[in-house]
């Protein structure tokens, strides 16, 4: 499955300036984990030392809130994910 996923400028960096990069996977995590193969950079930014999303990212699969089954959404041909900064209420 053919999955696009949309990232915010900071995470753009880290893949050479691309905001949107095409990955294969059937959920979000399988999709982060394409990505994260693809551009190793990037694992260490969006996942915790525990391997789990950060707490300062969401995961919204067609501008759809994923919360809380971030890593466990199903995902189809054609979706969008988009990994998304939350902002700090201070």
């Amino acid at each position: 499955m053919n999955v696009k996923v949309k990232l915010n400028p900071i995470l753009a960096k880290l893949v050479g300036g691309q905001e949107v990069i095409e990955v294969r996977g059937s959920t979000t995590g399988e999709c982060l984990r394409s990505l994260e193969e693809r551009f190793p950079g990037i694992k260490q930014e969006i996942r915790d030392k525990r391997g789990r999303l950060a707490a300062h990212y969401a995961i919204f699969v067609n501008s759809k809130h994923a919360y809380p089954k971030e890593l466990t959404t199903p995902v189809k041909n054609g979706d969008e994910i988009e990994i998304g900064i939350i902002a700090n209420g201070g």
